[in-house]
């Protein structure tokens, strides 16, 4: 065979490896680009797998698994999100309309009825007081919540004496606990303490934690305010606890989920509340750089205990 031929026949087979190469880059080509049309058009599409020895089309396959992962997670989130907002609305819808259903109905009773003693009167017209209360409650508790989840509430932290704090907040819930006929047990160092936070948030965090002992605890005829230094950590503890019939375990794992509303009677978020109660001072908590736990025996201690930062006096 001449040199000539020998080169054709060389030349051919490089010409038929080229092609074969080009052929598949093609169809790996075609691939990726059907895998964008998918992401593109919302489709479900899987991993691309490619064979080839080419760096840019294995690390363009890789960034395109990748985006299509994060497509994929930002629709399942946004999915959620959007069930999470039914769920919120037709539960605004309906913790809105009991009250309101109330205090048109007493309303009308009082317009409509001339024959109301005065005694009569008073009691109906405390109803529709307390029924408005409840309804200020409920839309303040969904307008913080929202404002929570925007992350568009911020906070303006300083050094606050908490001693001083804790008994501040505890007077205002006296005639609270008198109608529970019992006494708050308090457990609070005889030193001054103080803690890194918001003044309003701290206040809001106590107040939902005690009105949530008062209501779903008074059964268990105890109350109680505990606060302890952790200093190697440079935290104080704050503990709310009362000996009532306690939260049921299949509940606690689920309590401070915005909206759930479980079967427990010590629960804040009781088919009587918004469910948003203990979501917004779990937030407020961690906002504050905390965390709250809480820990159930019935009728011996259910406490909820959550942490501060400490600021030097």
């Amino acid at each position: 065979m001449s040199a000539v031929s020998i080169l054709l026949v060389f030349f051919m087979a490089a010409c038929a490896v080229l092609l074969a190469a080009y052929i598949q880059c093609l169809r790996q080509i075609r691939s990726i680009t059907q895998t964008l049309l998918e992401v593109q058009s919302g489709c479900e599409s899987g991993p691309v797998f490619i064979r080839t020895r080419s760096m840019a089309l294995k690390r363009l396959a890789e960034q395109l698994n990748l985006l299509a992962e994060r497509v994929r997670t930002l629709t399942e989130r946004m999915e959620h999100l959007e069930a999470v907002q039914k769920r919120i609305m037709t539960h605004i819808a309906h913790d809105l309309r009991t009250p309101l259903t109330s205090l048109s109905g007493y309303a009308e009773m009082l317009k409509n009825d001339r024959a109301w003693d005065e005694a009569a009167a008073k009691k109906y017209i405390d109803i529709i007081f307390a029924k408005s209360q409840r309804l200020s409650e409920l839309v303040r508790n969904f307008f913080e919540w929202a404002k929570l989840e925007a992350d568009d509430a911020p906070l303006n932290f300083q050094k606050v004496e908490l001693t001083a704090k804790l008994q501040e907040i505890v007077v205002n819930f006296v005639q609270e606990f008198e109608k529970k006929e019992t006494v708050p047990i308090l457990e609070l160092p005889r030193h001054r303490v103080f803690v890194w936070a918001d003044v309003s948030g701290l206040e809001r965090i106590l107040n939902n934690l005690i009105s949530n002992s008062i209501q779903h605890g008074h059964d268990g005829k105890t109350h109680g305010i505990k606060m302890w230094e952790e200093k190697d950590k440079e935290r104080v503890w704050i503990e709310v606890w009362d000996r009532g019939r306690g939260i049921d375990p299949s509940d606690i794992p689920f309590i401070f989920e915005r909206l759930y509303k479980g079967g427990g009677p010590s629960l804040e978020a009781s088919s009587r509340g918004s469910g948003l109660g203990l979501s917004i001072t779990k937030k407020l908590v961690e906002k504050h750089g905390g965390e709250i736990v809480v820990r159930s025996t019935p009728f011996d201690r259910t406490a909820f205990s959550f942490y501060l930062k400490t600021a030097e006096p």
